[in-house]
């Protein structure tokens, strides 16, 4: 048996040597992804926050960064883990088709839309982008004010955020500090079984966060009440006409959502093109911001949307600056 080593065998083996290094580390960095993958906490329903524009709204300038500002200062609690922004193209069906998927998964939690209607060659004002969406989820009931199919009645929802906080803060919300041990039985419920949260120290820090996300909560809804009862945020109503028998009709009236006319600021974010004296100009008068109903799949994170609302509030009402 030859077993000299020559120049060419030596090259040989650290030829293959070498593939079987590379190999070896592919292997170890491909089982790592998948380790940390594994491990790292995945964001539910309920940690996710998507912000949807529909067709006929452009974006401004705060909108490339919208999501990461959203995340990272302070308007959500500590436990929405993923936020994003998504328009919906205004080219054909695309838009129409790309919502429909959407909404058919329960994704988005609300939605910015035009109300902005235009005329026709009469006279006679078009349907909105508004009156359009709000079709798509009509539910007739039998009261004056409706229930929208696709979009919570903003009222209702306040109403029930509310109920909600006077479990911790009881009654009238009178009390500065929520309730210590429905606190705690809140956070355990839902985040018990966190990855973040594994240990005892752990879950103690939790608990506080979850202290600072209820007094944050009651603080912001106290001040969305407060901007709805002087007029600032007014309830958007969305109606329409039925016929009920042979002559007879009745007016169907939904709250569908909240109109952002004194949020003068917020065609920063987005906006639609009016004519104002025979210009174009950019405008968020006329853009309302309608609620989805996700069911209770969000749990008690379904009403970080009243954080959200507070934010708009204070980043673009008309005494934020430009």
């Amino acid at each position: 048996m030859d077993a000299r080593i020559t120049k060419q065998r030596l090259s040989n083996m650290l030829s293959y040597d070498w593939l079987k290094i590379l190999a070896a580390i592919a292997a170890a960095a491909l089982a790592l992804a998948l380790f940390f993958t594994m491990i790292a906490t995945r964001a539910t329903d309920g940690q996710t926050y998507m912000v949807y524009a529909y067709n006929g709204l452009s974006t401004g300038r705060d909108y490339a960064k919208f999501g990461d500002t959203i995340a990272k200062n302070g308007t959500f609690s500590y436990d929405i883990l993923n936020t994003g922004t998504e328009v919906f193209s205004d080219g054909g069906i695309y838009g129409g088709a790309v919502f429909t998927a959407r909404r058919s998964a329960g994704e988005g939690r609300v939605m910015f839309v035009s109300d902005y209607k235009t005329t026709d060659k009469d006279g006679n004002p078009t349907s909105s982008r508004l009156d359009d969406v709000a079709a798509m989820g009509l539910v007739d009931g039998g009261t004056q004010y409706e229930k929208m199919g696709m979009f919570l009645n903003p009222e209702d929802f306040l109403n029930d955020c509310k109920a909600y906080l006077e479990a911790f803060f009881g009654a009238g919300l009178t009390r500065e500090e929520p309730d210590e041990a429905k606190t705690r039985e809140a956070f355990l419920a839902r985040n018990g079984k966190d990855k973040r949260f594994r240990k005892a120290k752990q879950k103690e820090a939790g608990v506080k966060l979850e202290r600072e996300r209820l007094i944050k909560l009651k603080a912001d809804y106290l001040t969305v009440s407060e901007k709805i009862e002087d007029g600032t945020l007014p309830y958007a109503e969305y109606k329409t006409t039925v016929l009920i028998g042979e002559e007879t009709t009745k007016e169907n009236v939904y709250k569908i959502g909240f109109r952002m006319e004194n949020l003068t600021n917020l065609r920063n974010l987005f906006f639609y093109e009016d004519e104002v004296g025979g210009e174009k100009v950019k405008s968020s008068e006329k853009i309302v911001l309608t609620l989805f109903d996700n069911g209770d799949r969000e749990g008690d994170l379904r009403y970080e949307t009243v954080n959200f609302i507070a934010y708009l509030l204070k980043a673009y009402g008309n005494t934020a600056q430009e």
